[in-house]
């Protein structure tokens, strides 16, 4: 940048000298790679050529830009994003410049200061006479109706609601930008749920958001959700048909903008949505065997270069060679490249398909964090520029940042910027492009409001579509316009939808495509609790196997749909009626039987062997043969069939079968709790392979004596079977008194009772127990203080000396004892804390504080819950599903579906799953070494068998 003009800019603000002076926190103060040097280490392909468009000084921490008509770039700079301690330094501010290249050599000659008073920017956009800016939980407007690059007044707020979580607070909402439709759309990641609506709007009014697309009309002050669910959503753009695509992290990097579809993540908010749509890519950037955080420094480049997946770009201009056109471009961040993706139809869809990696970096310091086509056509990148990211708590550089153009030979100045860009196809329902078919439906029906994440919104007034859905959803022989009026649904009256959905499934060559299924479903599955009997008549003639399925699983718990589904049903949808029962009454015990129940049995007794799912031409599959028995078996027991019991009773004590045969007819008694339940499980509680099914069984019954015997034989059980022999053991008072007996005298090492156990031992709050656990096993403790203390205690023991004498083996096998029923490491272990792979371990402080002070800072996904049951027994563990019938809790050892009836308490503590106390049960080599396995980068082998 020419540093006279520069001068020249700056002389006019004087409002710069008040910007608070900024700092780097990043330890070691180390310095980024010279721009210069960091453009030279950038790999194109043949014939493409990079400038440094700008650089520090001019440019720092660049999150996001946008273009003005004149092809000036609009950068947001944010400072104010920090380490995981501060999450955010409010003492800083952030700031929106205007880079201009006049001349068009591929450098900026003017920088230009358009606002330097915001906070927690993410984003820019420009339009409709003014500047638009992301500030969570805040979407700005700056007006500047005069064109002149200076504020015409204060900020107003346009929607508020977007939250910044305490914890993954970089899951915030970003990425205004216009689309050709007139609606500024943005996204927003899930770990940072909100309420959305324009200020002043009531709570009970406020569009519910945890994760997705969404959208505003700036005329009509609309705000509306377009999809719900992902991670962490950080780049869009539309094709030249008019359709929006979007990048992501970790579950899947590529998605297709669906209206109203439900896609993979963690959230439960729709009790109706049972499945949800995964990544329309083909493939991933890294190894999906392991855990994501695996992909880190270079170790997935063969895949594509990693999990996260930032800035997105659908190039159309014709400045890059014909081969580029239409490609989707997005910036791999661990990977230091493009990926690139070919997008092609499938189905009523789209598939993205993996094409060569282009424009990879040597710098480590990059960090590409957007990627645009520029007024002439060029590709510009912007590059954050630090060697950390969200998950390390390694500080924030804030005094680099660069930009590159990228050009395939000579850049030209164009005569009109974006002369590129061509309109979208003409939106018209009578046209023979599929395209503009769909582009009218989303026209006509776009300021119809659209169900939230958990359904229609209770105060939503719909007007008329003004066109015929249902003639359309008939005839129309596209299954692209079939899709569009799928997500028209969820735009109708609930009452309304029935019509359109028979139109739609009446498809038959629909039933197994990859999206029709799920977004029709998605659409009447209000239907369910408003007019069940509407969703029987759909269910009657119903060829989708997804869609049927999901049908029975929400009408079973609804006794006269139920008996009215059965007494239609037909002979081809048998298997699907009762995989959607199954799902329905896990964790149900007792039922009452549908009167036309036996002769649905008749029915599939003699319907033809199911076909393998998919197919065209009938193949008869052995497994759902199979799953078909073993539902009506299960579900003839729920409604109180002895026969079937006693045949389940014979099977699970029949030594000649099949012993996963024999396992999951115990499991089936265990549900049902017969009156010799207890005398089978004792029977079976020496046979290798149903022993532990069999501890879980006696478990039910509170008598001291089963704890008595549990403990005795606590040696007969392998080192994998023990954890849930002790979690059985810590379930009731009686149990855990003979635990500790027989720990006292040495029966059981004192090291497989967790502090996770031992906390919940002092949960039942009996006095002589507790003392008893303090006498054999050691004292919890857990005040401020004491964990201040234990932090001190260990570091002063684990100097770098000590700690290069570890035995990693041997630490890794502590870890997979103590700590692997949890947390996974290198994709091994449990799924109810955050896996460890990459969450800053290398650091000791970071690493003694989260093990000494786990409940610090606790994410709601990982809240401990303490059930007690009816027949006495108290579970620990994270809730991962709830519904008004049944509750699932993840434990250490096993997943529960409870009936809701058998709870009798249920405490949800702000505390992790993970207790404070986790060493004190350790000796010093032992901290040492499973300490020096967590520090240490590389996965090691376990120890050799002796």
């Amino acid at each position: 940048m020419k540093p006279v003009l520069l001068a020249l800019v700056f002389s006019s603000f004087a409002a710069a000298a008040e910007f608070p002076e900024l700092y780097n926190s990043d330890p070691g103060n180390p310095q980024p790679t010279p721009a210069k040097g960091a453009l030279k280490m950038l790999k194109l392909p043949k014939g493409f050529k990079a400038t440094l468009f700008a650089a520090e000084p001019d440019v720092q921490n660049p999150i996001g830009l946008s273009w003005d008509a004149r092809g000036r770039m609009w950068v947001a700079e944010n400072y104010t994003y920090a380490e995981r301690a501060k999450r955010f330094d409010l003492g800083l501010k952030d700031r929106v410049i205007i880079l201009e290249d006049k001349d068009w050599d591929g450098v900026a000659e003017t920088r230009k200061v358009f606002t330097e008073d915001v906070q927690m920017l993410t984003s820019v956009e420009v339009g409709r006479d003014g500047v638009w800016l992301m500030c969570p939980p805040q979407v700005l407007f700056i007006p500047d109706r005069n064109h002149d690059d200076i504020p015409d007044g204060e900020p107003e707020v346009v929607i508020d609601g977007f939250t910044v979580a305490k914890d993954n607070y970089h899951n915030f909402a970003n990425g205004l930008r216009f689309g050709p439709d007139g609606w500024l759309y943005g996204r927003c990641g899930h770990s940072c749920p909100g309420r959305l609506g324009i200020p002043g709007t009531p709570d009970d009014q406020r569009v519910p958001m945890k994760g997705g697309i969404w959208r505003y009309h700036p005329e009509k002050k609309i705000v509306e959700v377009l999809t719900h669910g992902t991670t962490n959503p950080w780049g869009h753009d539309w094709d030249a048909n008019g359709e929006m695509f979007f990048i992501n992290t970790v579950t899947g990097h590529l998605w297709h903008l669906m209206h109203g579809a439900h896609l993979v993540d963690s959230s439960k908010e729709n009790p109706f949505v049972y499945e949800k749509l995964d990544t329309i890519a083909d493939h991933y950037h890294y190894d999906r065997s392991g855990s994501w955080t695996a992909s880190r420094d270079g170790k997935a480049n063969s895949l594509g270069g990693g999990h996260a997946h930032i800035g997105m770009m659908i190039y159309q201009a014709e400045q890059w060679p014909k081969e580029y056109r239409n490609k989707l471009f997005t910036l791999n961040m661990h990977g230091r490249r493009a990926n690139v993706e070919r997008l092609e139809r499938n189905g009523s869809g789209y598939v993205g398909k993996h094409e060569p990696d282009v424009f990879l970096s040597d710098d480590p310091w990059f960090r590409g964090i957007e990627i645009s086509t520029g007024p002439d056509g060029s590709g510009f990148i912007l590059d954050w520029s630090d060697t950390g990211e969200c998950h390390d708590s390694t500080g924030v550089h804030r005094t680099s940042g660069r930009i590159f153009r990228v050009s395939y030979g000579e850049a030209k100045k164009p005569e009109v910027p974006f002369a590129w860009r061509k309109a979208w196809p003409k939106a018209d329902l009578n046209s023979a492009d599929e395209h503009a078919r769909a582009l009218a439906i989303r026209e006509l029906t776009q300021f119809s409001p659209i169900d939230a994440i958990s359904g229609p919104m209770p105060h939503a007034v719909y007007p008329e579509l003004g066109f015929d859905a249902v003639k359309l959803a008939k005839e129309d022989t596209s299954s692209f316009v079939r899709l569009t009026l799928a997500s028209t649904l969820q735009r109708m009256p609930v009452a309304k939808r029935e019509e359109l959905g028979a139109a739609l499934l009446a498809h038959a060559e629909d039933a197994n495509d990859p999206f029709l299924p799920y977004l029709v479903w998605y659409g009447i599955s209000p239907l369910a609790a408003q007019d069940p009997q509407a969703l029987v008549a759909l269910a009657k003639d119903c060829t989708w196997p997804k869609t049927l399925r999901w049908m029975a699983r929400s009408l079973a718990t609804q006794p006269g749909a139920l008996n009215a589904l059965l007494a239609q049903a037909k002979a081809g949808q048998v298997e699907d009626i009762l995989g959607g029962m199954a799902d329905a009454f896990k964790g149900i015990r007792k039922a009452a039987k549908p009167e036309a129940w036996d002769g649905f049995v008749k029915l599939a007794a003699g319907a033809p062997e199911p076909a393998k799912a998919g197919t065209t031409i009938h193949t008869a599959d052995p497994e759902r043969a199979k799953a078909r028995t073993t539902y009506i078996q299960e579900l003839s027991i729920l409604f109180g069939d002895g026969r079937a019991l006693d045949d389940v009773k014979k099977m699970a004590l029949d030594e000649k079968a099949d012993l996963s045969a024999r396992e999951s007819a115990l499991k089936t008694l265990i549900e049902n709790k017969p009156d010799d339940l207890r005398a089978i499980c004792t029977q079976l509680l020496e046979v290798r392979g149903l022993n532990i099914t069999a501890v879980r069984g006696l478990a039910l019954f509170d008598d001291p004596e089963i704890g008595q015997k549990l403990a005795g034989s606590y040696r007969k059980f392998g080192p994998a079977e023990r954890p849930t022999v002790i979690d059985t053991l810590v379930s009731r008072p009686s149990f855990a008194k003979a635990l500790l007996k027989d720990m006292a005298v040495g029966k059981i090492p004192r090291a497989d009772l967790t502090a996770f156990h031992a906390r919940q031992i002092n949960a039942f709050k009996d006095e002589a127990l507790s003392k008893q656990l303090v006498e054999v096993w050691g004292e919890l403790r857990e005040s401020a203080a004491d964990k201040k203390e234990l932090i001190e205690k260990v570091k002063k023991q684990l100097t770098p000396a000590t700690l290069a004498k570890a035995n990693l083996s041997q630490g890794r096998m502590l870890f997979t004892a103590i700590c692997g029923a949890c947390h996974a490491m290198y994709g091994q272990g449990g799924k109810i804390g955050p896996d460890l792979t990459g969450s800053g371990r290398a650091n000791l402080d970071y690493l003694l504080e989260n093990i000494a002070d786990p409940s610090g800072v606790v994410s709601a996904d990982f809240r401990m819950s303490l059930l007690t049951h009816k027949d006495g027994r108290v579970l620990s563990g994270v809730v991962t599903e709830s519904n008004a019938r049944t509750l699932t809790l993840r434990t250490m050892t096993e997943t529960l579906t409870l009936d809701r009836a058998d709870i009798v308490k249920q405490e949800t503590s702000p505390l992790s799953m993970m207790p404070e106390g986790l060493l004190l049960a350790f000796q010093p080599e032992q901290v040492r070494d499973l300490i020096a396995y967590l520090m240490h980068p590389v996965q090691v082998p376990l120890p050799k068998a002796p």
